[in-house]
């Protein structure tokens, strides 16, 4: 190991370290961010009732409120639906231009080895060495 890789190791270490600290620090922020919001949203809640009940009964003003988080509910899950088919129909699409390469590289490999089969079996030839060259320097290496 050089003084590159003892550097390199140091760098990455401190960069871990920063990069731990900092999802901490946002973790805490937004936990307490989040039970703001959330005591507010409640705070926001019981004055929209006590508003309600001032004008109607109180079980008018607590049905309501209810009828209008059923409904938010529903239309956010109508959102979460939609969202999740448009990320299906994605990955469907992305799935079936992959065995479209997949297919059209397979038949560019078999029309070559029908034309030129001596310039496919040099072609892989060149790919083995360049592979088994790399793993070797790499085992010299660590040796």
């Amino acid at each position: 190991m050089g003084p590159l890789t003892a550097a390199l190791a140091a760098l990455l270490a401190a960069d871990i370290g920063a990069t731990a600290a900092r999802v901490k620090r946002n973790a805490i922020l937004w936990s307490i961010i989040g039970l703001l919001l959330t005591t507010a949203y409640v705070f926001a809640l019981a004055a929209t009732f006590l508003y309600l009940s001032a004008h109607y009964s109180a079980i008018a003003a607590a049905t309501a409120i209810t009828i209008a988080l059923v409904v938010t509910a529903l239309v956010l899950i109508g959102i979460l639906v939609a969202l999740q088919n448009r990320d299906r129909r994605r990955a469907e699409e992305r799935r079936r231009r992959t065995q479209m390469q997949t297919n059209l590289t397979l038949l560019a490999a078999a029309g070559i080895l029908r034309k030129q089969p001596l310039l496919a079996v040099a072609t892989a030839l060149a790919i083995g060495a360049l592979v088994g060259t790399g793993k070797r320097r790499a085992r010299r290496r660590e040796n």
